[in-house]
């Protein structure tokens, strides 16, 4: 009974109690900044954060929001929203914008009204593939023509120790040794028992997707996106694909 209560709880109890926030291992982290990076960002533009949790994406769009994009996040739960509000810079509040939404229904946005879409670990707890084509079918109706649909999702290669370890010498690289003992003794135990390794398991029991590379593009691709960027990020524990809605006259 309790795993059932962890599973239908999971994201609420680590929002509420900060401690989504407060064990994210570094390789994530890293994950969100590459997602953010790999985007080629102009401004003026209007990026839409699906499935955005806790805000971790507004941390890396600092210099995007100076220069005048527009950030929208949309996630299916309060506690996370609420703490993405606070992540947004000083003086920055109208260039910022969350509601609350679940994926599986109709965004309320105009369609072909956004240039940049990200899902960053967002889609894979959904784990019938019919659902997740329809919610990218409907992602896609509201990206603009040459609008980029960015998609990170865990491998099958993900490996819960391999993603500690990969965050613990990301933090000695960063921040030096002591850092790096204190995360890897201190908080990233907590963070493999109470997080990655319960994730883990949710997808070697097939209770959420893990998917190859060439899985990830072909749904991608079925629904009208072609692909124009991959890469592995996250310790090989996700790909990262970005697709390319055609321009009107394609």
């Amino acid at each position: 009974m309790w795993g059932k209560f962890y599973q239908l709880n999971y994201w609420r109890l680590g929002f509420k109690t900060s401690l989504y926030d407060l064990l994210t291992p570094q390789a994530y982290r890293e994950s969100a900044r590459r997602c953010i990076q790999s985007i080629p960002i102009q401004k003026g533009q209007v990026l839409l954060d699906v499935g955005c949790g806790s805000g971790l994406l507004i941390e890396y769009l600092q210099d995007q929001l100076e220069f005048g994009v527009r950030y929208l996040g949309t996630d299916i739960q309060f506690p996370g929203l609420k703490r993405a509000m606070g992540k947004t810079p000083q003086g920055k509040e109208l260039q910022t914008l969350f509601f609350n939404s679940d994926l599986t229904q109709p965004l309320p946005i105009k369609k072909e009204s956004i240039d940049i879409i990200v899902a960053h670990f967002s889609l894979y707890t959904i784990i019938d593939v019919e659902i997740r084509k329809r919610i990218l079918s409907n992602l896609k109706e509201i990206l603009r023509p040459r609008g980029l649909m960015v998609i990170v999702n865990p491998s099958r290669q993900y490996d819960a120790k391999r993603i500690i370890r990969e965050s613990a010498e990301e933090v000695r690289a960063q921040r030096g040794v002591w850092a790096a003992w204190t995360k890897r003794w201190l908080v990233y135990p907590f963070t493999y028992y109470l997080g990655l390794k319960f994730i883990e398991r949710q997808l070697k029991q097939d209770k959420w997707q893990a998917f190859s590379l060439e899985e990830l593009c072909e749904e991608i691709e079925s629904v009208g996106l072609p692909v124009v960027h991959t890469e592995s990020l996250y310790a090989g524990g996700a790909h990262l694909v970005t697709g390319r809605r055609p321009s009107e006259t394609s």
